[in-house]
């Protein structure tokens, strides 16, 4: 009898500690995430919350002082397939800065996926949809050039120049669904949408361009970024997540670098959207450095839209060294193509990054970064004027946020949206 009662109040107890609620808190300094609705995330185990990640998850805020909210969708990332332990993200509400805590809760009914991944097997494209609505495409197998690019350059040029590359994300979709990004120029047929290349790879003493990726008589077999795998890729009510693997081959053949692509992107909240990317490289061999372009020092993360078009302009904020904090950012406004009024791009920049803050060196005045150059595209410019080696099994970690949206903005926003990205 007596091991009988012992036995109900461990059942109890345990039922009675599943049935506690979850609650976490987060830190929003100055309330920057709540002031541009940007995305928050915590990492935590749902064990015993719920059954699995494909469960419907929300947060209702308990934060002092705060009532009468409603709830809030929130979606888990899982670390690794099955884990209960993973992030969890949502879209920061509106309300008080500085420490919010929410309850998290299983929904009665898991909700619907309104941001989808849908990878192609065949052609290794990744297209990415908000509530069916386009978003974007990452190509992370090979896009053929179109015919004019054939034309020119494959069938005119002596010897043949081939544009043909992968591991791009084209096209990216505005608030209007207006297309920004551009592809296979003419003036710039290397060019390729929102992309991470370099025209200085160094494998010993001998340096390629995979920046501008054509195979050239200084530069024969060239070098390119080939697919591996999808490593994960997730829908959601919130996100969708890409998780790709792709190589660096020297002439199409030699492995000499891992590459890593992580891509998430949120649902739109008045018609303004987060991109966030993150790309991981690691040498697989010994000898192989990076860097921008010689005398100009463009290079690294980059995004290409058009040339020309209405109201275009490319304004920037880099802090100097010892600012307080060191914002960076560059933003792209203008009447897109298609569109039905003004928007624009801003590609935040993450403190964590090597080399942090990155600009192109042709933006420096006297050593002061004041105005972005005439260049018909945003380029973060790293490393510059110089090389930074990859050491052999040592991860190098670059990482930004695209913010997309309607209107033309304000630094203030800006300078808000960066911090959030800090705190995420």
């Amino acid at each position: 009898m007596r091991m009988i009662i012992c036995l109900l109040t461990v059942v109890i107890n345990a039922t009675l500690c599943l049935a506690e609620p979850l609650q976490i808190s987060i830190d929003d300094p100055g309330g920057a995430a709540a002031l541009t609705g940007s995305p928050k995330c915590v990492t935590l185990d749902i064990h015993g919350l719920c059954d699995s990640a494909d469960s419907g998850l929300k947060l209702t805020e308990v934060t002092h002082g705060v009532s009468g909210t409603h709830p809030i969708p929130a979606q888990f990332e899982p670390q690794s397939k099955g884990s209960t332990r993973g992030k969890l993200w949502w879209l920061m509400p509106p309300g008080p800065k500085g420490k919010r805590t929410f309850r998290v809760q299983v929904a009665k009914l898991p909700a619907a996926n309104r941001m989808v991944a849908d990878f192609d097997a065949k052609t290794k494209y990744v297209d990415v949809s908000d509530a069916g609505k386009p978003v974007f495409r990452y190509n992370q197998g090979t896009v053929p050039p179109p015919p004019e690019i054939v034309e020119r350059f494959e069938k005119k040029h002596n010897p043949p120049w081939y544009y043909a590359r992968g591991d791009y994300i084209h096209p990216i979709y505005g608030p209007d669904g207006e297309q920004l990004t551009d592809d296979y120029s003419l003036n710039h047929p290397h060019h390729r949408g929102c992309f991470w290349s370099w025209p200085v790879l160094r494998w010993n003493d001998e340096v390629r361009d995979i920046w501008a990726v054509r195979i050239t008589k200084d530069q024969p077999g060239g070098a390119w970024a080939r697919p591996v795998a999808m490593r994960r890729m997730q829908s959601g009510p919130i996100m969708a997540l890409i998780d790709a693997e792709n190589v660096w081959k020297w002439g199409d053949k030699d492995e000499i670098v891992r590459e890593e692509v992580v891509i998430r992107a949120f649902c739109s909240r008045q018609k303004s959207r987060v991109i966030d990317i993150a790309v991981t490289l690691t040498a697989l061999v010994d000898g192989v450095a990076i860097g921008g372009r010689p005398g100009q020092g463009y290079g690294g993360f980059t995004f290409r839209t058009f040339p020309k078009f209405d109201q275009r302009k490319i304004d920037l904020r880099i802090d100097p060294a010892g600012t307080d904090p060191q914002i960076a950012w560059f933003h792209l406004t203008g009447n897109f193509p298609g569109g039905k009024g003004p928007a624009g791009v801003a590609v935040l920049q993450h403190t964590e990054n090597p080399g942090y803050p990155h600009c192109p060196d042709a933006a420096k005045v006297e050593g002061v970064v004041k105005e972005y150059p005439a260049w018909r595209t945003i380029t973060t410019g790293f490393p510059g004027n110089r090389e930074v080696a990859l050491p052999k099994g040592k991860p190098l970690v670059m990482k930004y946020r695209l913010w997309i949206h309607p209107g033309l903005s304000d630094e203030q926003t800006l300078n808000n949206l960066w911090r959030a990205y800090q705190h995420e």
